[in-house]
């Protein structure tokens, strides 16, 4: 019964949330629970010696978690956050007080099948093409799946959920796995990270083509951010977000203005640079986030190279 003002809080939030989809138009149908969660109050669980004890019925049953036991969670956390309970997994939020700063920084950029990095003066290009596989993967069987829909609808529904589920739960093993690689490379430098505000992107470059669509689901630039912000603030490294406006088509050696000219490569009509468009990205991203110079930015051209072809990192 300790619960009861938990599930309460939930649904008020729910309906919060679908008025104001309601106000702006965007509301389908009726407010519906999809997953069921319940947030555990810091009243009802107890941390000590590395031991979680949570309350399941007052004063007759416990729910007891060693967290030592799970090597993914971080061993220098200060205390345990807020609890989320779903139908088969227990959400653990584990805290520490940090001041995030950085010596200096490095910028990226993600596309669709890579993410472009500007590491310590050097440009690095992490592959993601496995990332996309998946999301085709499974984009191929919800097709097949919803021509089913209504000869089985419920069947269809269980396996769309299904399949779903899993491609959400491969994708985020892969970012997870690679936004932590990057992140212990950063903290050994002593790198903050320097990422395109996306926020709203999605909704301002969509056109009402199934084409598009499909390709922005394929796109995980703010999953790839969030993961890697996150870890770097646990290792008290700074983050910046800076406006991408004409990122890739702005010459970061005289500022003019750059066209395509052959695949990805990208030529300025004033002084004659021609480069990659991603690494055109991340230099401006570096420029703008951290007063990249241009003697410094002179001497990366020459000394990589940059009119070729940026380093792959396969991952």
């Amino acid at each position: 019964k300790h619960y009861v003002d938990s599930a309460v809080n939930s649904v008020i939030g729910l309906v919060k949330g679908w008025i104001t989809l309601y106000n702006r138009g965007r509301a389908n149908g009726k407010p519906e629970i999809i997953k069921r969660t319940v947030y555990i109050k810091n009243t009802l669980f107890s941390f000590r010696n590395g031991i979680l004890k949570i309350s399941v019925e007052p004063n007759k049953r416990y729910l007891t978690v060693d967290l030592a036991k799970y090597s993914w969670i971080p061993k220098d956390f200060e205390r345990v956050g807020c609890l989320l309970l779903t139908e088969k997994e227990l959400i653990i939020t584990v805290k520490k007080d940090v001041e995030p700063k950085a010596e200096k920084w490095s910028s990226f950029d993600v596309n669709l099948t890579n993410v472009t990095a500007l590491v310590d003066g050097k440009v690095k290009v992490y592959d993601l093409r496995k990332l996309y596989h998946i999301h085709r993967t499974y984009e191929i069987k919800r097709r097949k799946i919803q021509k089913l829909a209504k000869l089985k609808p419920k069947a269809s529904r269980r396996l769309l959920k299904k399949y779903s589920r899993r491609e959400e739960n491969r994708a985020k093993d892969f970012m997870h796995k690679l936004t932590m690689q990057i992140a212990r490379k950063l903290r050994e430098k002593n790198h903050g990270a320097i990422f395109e505000n996306l926020k709203g992107i999605k909704k301002r470059i969509l056109n009402g083509s199934k084409a598009m669509n499909r390709k922005l689901s394929k796109w995980n630039a703010r999953n790839f951010q969030s993961m890697l912000e996150y870890k770097l603030k646990w290792f008290g490294l700074d983050v910046k977000y800076v406006n991408p406006k004409n990122s890739s088509k702005t010459c970061p050696l005289c500022s003019g203005s750059m066209a395509s000219y052959e695949g990805r490569s990208m030529k300025c009509g004033e002084c004659g640079l021609l480069m990659d468009r991603d690494v055109v990205a991340v230099l401006n991203l570096q420029m703008w986030g951290a007063g990249f110079t241009p003697k410094t930015l002179n001497e990366l051209i020459e000394r990589e190279e940059l009119s070729n072809e940026p380093i792959h990192i396969i991952t």
